[in-house]
């Protein structure tokens, strides 16, 4: 065999050993599919929160990213981890089933708030992990199952509804504390909770 077709020969052998390999990568690896147009992605994140099923949400964010970008809507962005945390928070904190929606957006607004605050950390993580600010919640939130009204109350603030519509507002307690209050809410059996602004208002833009 002279020299030309034995290299033809080991380069046939090579390819048909890559390709050997490479297919039952390709077999395993997971399809990803395309967005659907009519589609609300946000519903299908909402749902995953529900169901406590990460990898659909995660799915669900995917296709709604793809399909904002493709078809240039300017919504906000949404994030299933977000959305999972804001609902698991409210749930825990205003998850009673008696109380309305304003009283679940505004138990989360004030978390949203503080997000966006000069006063503390950037993301809802950190807020609602740091030191003294919710330190009951921070112990039972891993095992809370949210309810379907508090994810509601979640996926409507972080797609910019508000209650509350003042940044300032950076307190929820059962007493009265930072600068003062801005709305108070009675309960027959909770008590009183009181919203209330920041020490500070002056570093926040208020209508």
């Amino acid at each position: 065999m002279n020299a030309e077709p034995r290299t033809r020969l080991i380069l046939s052998l090579a390819l048909a050993l890559l390709t050997a390999a490479w297919l039952p990568l390709c077999a395993a690896a997971p399809v990803r599919g395309a967005f659907e147009p009519e589609t609300d992605y946000s519903v299908q994140m909402l749902e995953a929160v529900l169901r406590r099923d990460g990898a659909a949400g995660a799915e669900a964010q995917r296709l709604r990213d793809e399909k904002l970008a493709a078809m240039g809507l300017d919504y906000p962005v949404l994030r299933y981890a977000e959305l999972d945390l804001l609902s698991r928070l409210i749930a825990a904190e205003a998850g009673s089933t008696w109380l309305d929606r304003d009283w679940r957006m505004a138990v989360g607004e004030v978390a949203l708030n503080r997000v966006a605050s000069p006063e503390f950390p950037d993301t809802l993580e950190e807020v609602i992990s740091q030191p003294g600010q919710y330190p009951v919640i921070c112990e039972k939130l891993p095992a809370v199952v949210p309810d379907r009204e508090s994810a509601e109350a979640a996926l409507a603030l972080l797609m910019g509804q508000r209650v509350l519509d003042c940044p300032a507002v950076v307190y929820q307690a059962n007493f009265v504390l930072g600068g003062g209050v801005y709305l108070e809410r009675r309960d027959k059996l909770l008590g009183t909770t009181y919203f209330c602004l920041s020490e500070h208002p002056e570093q926040y833009e208020i209508s």
